[in-house]
């Protein structure tokens, strides 16, 4: 972030200590539409300035703003990343649901923590479970963590890509699921050495 900017920032700190709740509303949403409107042409500094601007509005805002904001930042490639991981973490799935689902500019290792927590929901699981594209380090946790349901989008979804721990998981609780076996030798990337539990699965 620009040095310059630190002034503006503790002026904002200022003002916001001093704002009534509905300026804050409106501050919020003027400066979210105000990067949308032009977000593929900031710079990475200007946008690192939207990050710091906008975390400090989100810090007490309500519910429904929060919610808006997300499904506003979830579409936006160069998004600012703070503010993303920020809504991520946030325990209401109406906040955090539309980043965890469509934000590429999320980071794996944020996707890996909220999937990896100790009682993680499985909502935001299948939120996570639903992005266009995977990692094989983020399905991995996935794989571990998710119910069948979410195995299932994993294996349907030709963009998550799988790692071969991932497939042993796999293969190792098909508990003489037919139709989970089928799925999972569709994928073309299935290591050959656990094709033949595939094969024994399948033939019972």
């Amino acid at each position: 972030m620009m040095p310059a900017a630190q002034p503006m920032l503790a002026e904002l700190d200022t003002a916001l200590s001093q704002a009534s709740d509905s300026w804050r509303v409106t501050a919020l949403r003027r400066i979210a539409d105000l990067f949308l409107g032009s977000a593929e042409l900031y710079t990475a500094d200007q946008v690192a300035l939207f990050d710091e601007v906008i975390c400090h509005l989100i810090a007490k805002a309500d519910r429904t703003s929060l919610a808006e904001l997300s499904n506003k930042l979830a579409p936006v490639g160069n998004a600012p990343v703070k503010a993303i991981v920020s809504l991520a973490r946030h325990i209401d799935i109406a906040i955090c649901g539309p980043i965890l689902e469509f934000a590429t500019a999320l980071p794996d290792h944020d996707l890996i923590e909220i999937a990896d927590a100790d009682r993680v929901d499985l909502k935001l699981l299948a939120k996570i479970a639903a992005r266009a594209q995977l990692s094989e380090a983020v399905t991995d946790v996935l794989l571990k963590r998710g119910d069948h349901a979410i195995q299932s989008k994993l294996i349907d979804n030709p963009n998550a890509r799988i790692s071969e721990v991932g497939f042993a998981r796999l293969v190792s609780g098909l508990n003489g699921d037919k139709e989970l076996a089928a799925a999972i030798a569709a994928r073309q990337e299935m290591p050959a050495e656990l094709r033949i539990w595939l094969d024994a699965a399948l033939s019972q």
